[in-house]
């Protein structure tokens, strides 16, 4: 004989109905731990925060560094590395250094505990000595230029032991000439004669201070290649006219060498 039982709808609707809170109140207790488990892991987070920072100099490393001196590497980087070491971008800090100083190249390793950041650097070597000149607009006080144009005031630098002593003078260079700079200095590097001094005080005309005498080139740098192969022309100049009856040469016109002569002359 076999038994049947029949359960009333509203007796299933209402098992449904608990199974379905039980579910809920399982969930929300889940949601509930997750919850505290999650600020209760952030709080403790927060609290080693300030353990990961930086608050000592000797936490910061510098490593090959021949030309500037680590105090002004660490002033570049105050920003950079103003937050806890396990958060610092060392993409910002390679970046930041790149671009504000005369530095090709940035490792950065972190290390957490104790808080350590080493930054080694690989610097571009000064080739040229900035000198500040009153007749000029916004100057760049006294420093050294890389072959990119990057400036950096001389007492950013070690000492004056550590820089090379024999590199050209430029006059009258300001932030803006950068990308000229990166320009003309190859050229001029690659010239035959002895530049010693570059006068860029009037941007209309750029003059380079030579074994032949002042060489005047104008403003347009697009036409220095040109003339800078006129001016190779001219190596045996002082053979034909002694240089102290030359007042100067003027290359402003590329197809053209005009060579101005004292009165005496």
């Amino acid at each position: 004989m076999t038994s049947t039982y029949y359960a009333h709808p509203d007796i299933r609707q209402r098992r449904v109905a608990l199974k379905r809170q039980r579910q809920l109140k399982m969930l929300q207790s889940v949601w509930r731990t997750l919850i505290v488990t999650t600020i209760t892991g952030g709080l403790a987070w927060a609290s080693f925060l300030p353990q990961w920072g930086l608050r000592q100099p000797e936490e910061m490393v510098i490593q090959g560094n021949e030309y500037l001196s680590s105090e002004a590497i660490y002033d570049l980087l105050a920003e950079a590395t103003s937050e806890p070491v396990i958060t610092l971008s060392p993409d910002k800090i390679k970046g930041t250094l790149e671009k504000q100083a005369p530095i090709k190249e940035v490792t950065v390793t972190r290390e957490l505990y104790p808080s350590r950041l080493t930054i080694a650097v690989k610097e571009s070597p000064p080739v040229a000595k900035t000198i500040s000149s009153p007749t000029t607009v916004a100057p760049l006080e006294e420093g050294y230029i890389d072959a990119n144009g990057r400036w950096m005031s001389q007492e950013k630098y070690q000492s004056s032991e550590a820089l090379p002593a024999d590199v050209i003078k430029v006059i009258g260079y300001r932030a803006h000439y950068r990308l000229q700079w990166a320009k003309v200095y190859p050229k001029i590097e690659a010239m035959s004669l002895d530049v010693k001094t570059i006068n860029w005080q009037n941007p209309a005309n750029l003059i380079l201070e030579t074994e032949l005498g002042s060489i005047h080139l104008g403003g347009n740098i697009e036409h220095l290649s040109q003339q800078l192969e006129m001016l190779a022309q001219l190596r045996n100049l002082p053979q034909e006219v002694p240089p102290n009856q030359i007042r100067h040469i003027n290359l402003k016109n590329p197809n053209l060498i005009l060579v101005e002569l004292t009165q005496e002359g």
